[in-house]
This record gives C-alpha cells, sequence and structure tokens, in this order.
C-alpha cells in the first residue's frame, strides 16, 4: 500500500485547496446573474436583447435575464409589486416621473462610486449627467435625450389631400386640421387624431406654453382649476366636431406604440416621445413622420428636452460592479451602440452620436434631426416631479376619461383634477 511523506501530503493538500478555491470561484462566476426590466415594443426588446447577448457572449458565466413588459401602466404597477416584495430587478430602465420618488425611498444605488470607475461618461455634458441627479447623487444614467412629439400618418393626410400641421401650428389650428381629415378621409372609422386629454406630455407641454408648470418647484401643483378647465374644454371641441377619436376608441389605447390609434388603423395623429418615431414606423405600413406638439398663440415654449429614461441599478442588488459593466458596456460598446441606434432616445455622448449617424436608417435620422428643429419651442427643464407624481399622472387620465364619456362636466373634472392630483403628491 503506498504511503505519503509530510511533504507530499502537504503538497496535495495545497493542491486540493487550490482547486476547490478554483471551483468555487468558477461556481461563483456561473452565478454572476443579473435582472434587467424594461418597458417598450417588440422592437426595443428585439435590440435590448441582441445586446444583452453581445455581452454575456463577452463575459464568460454571466446570465443576463431580461424582463420587458408594455408602457402605460402595466410596467410601473409591476415594478412597484416587486419592489414592495423585496424582488427588485438588478438594473431598471426608469423614468423621469419616477425616479425622484424611487431614490427617495432608498430603492436605487447611487451611482457616483461606479461612474468614471466603471462607466465611462467622460465626454458627456456635465449637465446631460445632472439630469439623473437626486439630492446631489446620480441614481440614473440617461439612455438618450428627447421631447414630445406630434406623430403623422403621411399617407393619411396625402390621401385626403391636406397639408399635416407643422412646427407652430396652433392648438386651434391642429383642431380644424383634424376636424377636415376625419371629414374628407376615405378610411373607414378613421379620424384626425387621438384623444390626448389625458396624455401627460400635452397636458404639461400646454400648461407650460400658458406660463404654468405640471409641478412647481416646492413640488406642489403648478396650475389651476381655470387651466385645467381649459384643457378639458379644448378636447371636448374637438370630440364634438370629430376632430379626435370617440371615447370608446381612445379608451381601448394602453399608452404604448402597439396599441396607439395610429398603430391599430383609428387616427391620423398621435403625441407620443420624438424617440418613438422608430418603433412607430415599424409598427406602420403607411409613411410617418413627426412635428412639433402644437402652440399657444403667442404663448412660452412648453416643450423640453428630458431623458427618455433612465438606466438605474437597485440598492438591493448583489453584483452592483457587474451592473455597472453591463451599463457601460450599453453606452459604449460600438457594436451595442449601432444596435441600439436612437429607439430609445439621441445618446447623451457627442461622440455616441457622431458614430452611429452615418448607419442610421431614415426614421432615426429623423428623430435627429427633429430635435435640431424645435429649437425655437425648448424651454428649460422643469422642476422634479415630486413624490406621489406618478398617481398624480393615473388621477389625469382617469379624469379625462369620465369627461370624455360625458360621466362629468368640464367644470367638474378641472376641480376634481386639482384635488385628486393635489392629494396623490400629498400622500407621497
Amino acid at each position: 500500500m503506498p504511503t505519503l511523506s509530510r511533504r507530499q501530503f502537504l503538497a496535495a493538500g495545497s493542491a486540493l485547496s487550490l482547486a476547490t478555491a478554483m471551483g468555487a470561484r468558477s461556481t461563483f462566476a456561473q452565478q454572476e446573474r443579473l435582472r434587467l426590466s424594461w418597458w417598450g415594443n417588440a422592437e426595443r426588446s428585439e435590440r435590448t436583447n441582441q445586446v444583452i447577448d453581445l455581452f454575456t457572449a463577452a463575459n464568460a458565466g454571466v446570465t443576463i435575464d431580461g424582463q420587458s413588459l408594455p408602457g402605460g401602466g402595466d410596467y410601473w404597477t409591476w415594478l412597484a409589486t416587486q419592489t414592495a416584495g423585496g424582488n427588485p430587478p438588478d438594473v431598471i430602465q426608469m423614468d423621469y416621473r419616477y425616479i425622484f420618488e424611487y431614490a427617495g425611498r432608498g430603492v436605487l444605488l447611487p451611482l457616483d462610486e461606479l461612474i468614471g470607475s466603471t462607466i465611462n461618461l467622460s465626454d458627456w455634458p456635465e449637465d446631460r449627467i445632472e439630469v439623473g441627479r437626486v439630492d446631489g447623487k446620480v441614481y440614473g444614467i440617461s439612455l438618450g435625450a428627447n421631447t414630445g412629439a406630434v406623430i403623422l400618418n403621411l399617407t393619411a393626410f396625402k390621401e385626403a389631400g391636406l397639408e399635416p400641421p407643422t412646427i407652430g401650428t396652433t392648438w386651434e389650428q391642429f383642431a380644424d386640421i383634424c376636424q377636415e381629415l376625419s371629414q374628407k378621409t376615405t378610411r373607414p372609422g378613421f379620424f384626425g387624431t387621438q384623444d390626448a386629454s389625458g396624455h401627460e406630455t400635452s397636458f404639461e407641454t400646454y400648461l407650460r406654453q400658458r406660463g404654468k408648470a405640471m409641478y412647481a418647484g416646492d413640488g406642489q401643483l403648478g396650475f389651476d382649476v381655470e387651466d385645467a378647465q381649459a384643457w378639458f374644454a379644448l378636447w371636448s371641441q374637438m370630440r364634438e366636431s370629430g376632430a379626435c377619436v370617440p371615447a370608446d376608441v381612445q379608451a381601448l389605447s394602453q399608452g404604448n406604440v402597439d396599441t396607439s390609434v395610429v398603430t391599430v388603423g383609428k387616427a391620423a395623429v398621435g403625441i407620443a416621445q420624438s424617440n418613438q418615431l422608430v418603433s412607430y414606423q415599424k409598427a406602420n405600413q403607411d409613411s410617418l413622420a413627426m412635428t412639433g406638439i402644437p402652440v399657444i398663440e403667442g404663448g412660452q415654449p412648453g416643450q423640453y428636452l428630458k431623458p427618455s429614461m433612465y438606466f438605474s441599478v437597485s440598492a438591493r442588488t448583489g453584483n452592483p460592479e457587474l451592473a455597472g459593466r453591463f451599463l457601460d458596456f450599453f453606452l459604449n460598446n460600438e457594436e451595442a451602440m449601432n444596435i441600439l441606434g436612437v429607439e430609445r432616445g439621441a445618446p447623451e455622448s457627442p461622440a455616441t452620436r457622431a458614430a452611429i449617424s452615418p448607419s442610421l436608417d431614415e426614421p432615426s435620422q429623423a428623430a435627429l434631426a427633429y430635435l435640431d428643429s424645435i429649437s425655437a419651442l425648448i424651454g428649460p427643464l422643469p422642476p422634479a416631479p415630486p413624490q406621489g407624481a406618478g398617481e398624480a399622472t393615473t388621477v389625469l387620465g382617469s379624469i379625462a376619461e369620465e369627461v370624455a364619456f360625458e360621466m362629468k362636466s368640464v367644470e367638474r373634472a378641472a376641480a376634481d383634477l386639482v384635488a385628486g392630483m393635489t392629494e396623490a403628491i400629498g400622500r407621497g
């Protein structure tokens, strides 16, 4: 029977320890896993999943589980449930409307230590990093700049023999154009525009044009009953004239590209975000374009450049360094840049915009050009939405729908909107 000397025994033990340690590290590497969530349609999911595949191919032993949900309320209801249950995703697609609320509740991880060490934002303008800062710390990295936009079905306008709205079209002119299209179109059950009375971006733009705001700097409402009444009256008149879709048609829209009245063939005009033209065109066979949101004659600039969305990291993540590496790859890898294009907005990095511009398709080029064309309509970034702003947005949509279905008068709705949104942000 062979025997081991003490030296052989110790050597064998060291080898075993080393093998065990290497095996443990290998097992740990295989267990490197992140959960990533985002909202959007199939177009966004396809691009995102391609980048995930690129990252995991370059990082052996890493798995990223992607979770995509539709836009509108579904994503935020799901995220709130995941967060309340102590199981939020590691990397979270976040919105300007919600980032202050989630950061304030301790859900998100400050990214300041990762920026520079892991995430390279060295060529970003400082003000575009600042848009992700809450109470002095960065909680979100903008995935692109965008602003509101009117999506136009050019094919439908051409069929009706009409010129579409343009930059600087007033709300009154917009209503007249949409009414005329509803009257002249040969498409059955087809109307000029969506009913945007419950659309947050449209309402906020209108308020800013009146010299008001959705929220004031102190976190309170920045408008009053008179402003809300004027808004609801504008859309009530458009429903009465047939300029916009009726209430039962608008109610089927879930606030995303795939269910919008433009995509389902019910209207020639929708109001969305500028980065969404790419997804709208992908989902529509007709030729689309976009222009600025209608204006108030003599009014103030109502639109502003906002982060289209952020990536944030959960405060509960078990691997912030891996999350940071993924964010850096998503933002800076050349192949990833070209896959993502401007579907999430115009990249904040000047170098990235320059790198991807030659390879962009026509809708993507149009999305970039649009931001340059509406400088006269752009005002300053508004104060941060207070906690409870997400719920307040739901209040706007619900009350607007009640007016559309003639369950409430314009006057009652305006008073209820101010009271309901005030209560929502008061609860925080």
